[in-house]
């Protein structure tokens, strides 16, 4: 079952607290180190895929603020989940890079958005190739305190 299909399964039986609670759990068997941020998908859509990310003390620097490598969890999560509800299904993406820029020291609960048009996205024609994913990263307060771009390689899937 595809990443988006999964996610709307759940989060309309269960209701979305409940939903996005299951579907992110169980997204830790399949990429078990995102579950270091303890984060929760909030949405995913083709085109949109918004995490969310508390503050436990696990993720802090020595000033008291989110460390940056938690947002990078946070930020590549948060692309993944938009690569996958969106990427055509003869398509496949890997990342290649990641420019990030910390904006503002980060507290509290931090949300990470990603936001594509996936039409335009992955158009047939421009692959094998690169793009690149936008997100962005506000706290509680809706201020940036960090925001990336990030760099995927999208090929053909392998035929089996």
């Amino acid at each position: 079952m595809s990443t988006l299909k999964l996610f709307n399964k759940l989060t309309s039986t269960f209701g979305q607290n409940i939903g996005s609670r299951l579907f992110t759990v169980g997204l830790y068997f399949t990429a078990p180190y995102f579950s270091t941020c303890r984060p929760k998908i909030e949405q995913v859509t083709p085109g949109k895929a918004k995490v969310t990310m508390g503050s436990p003390w696990l993720n802090r620097n020595h000033l008291g603020t989110t460390h940056a490598i938690a947002q990078c969890n946070l930020i590549e999560l948060t692309m993944g989940m938009v690569a996958e509800a969106s990427i055509p299904s003869h398509l496949r993406w890997i990342p290649k890079g990641m420019d990030v820029s910390y904006l503002k020291g980060a507290t509290g609960q931090l949300t990470a958005t990603s936001e594509i048009d996936s039409a335009e996205f992955f158009r047939l024609n421009t692959y094998p190739g690169e793009v690149k994913v936008p997100v962005v990263c506000v706290d509680e307060a809706g201020d940036v305190v960090s925001k990336a771009d990030i760099r995927l390689w999208i090929s053909e899937k392998k035929k089996k």
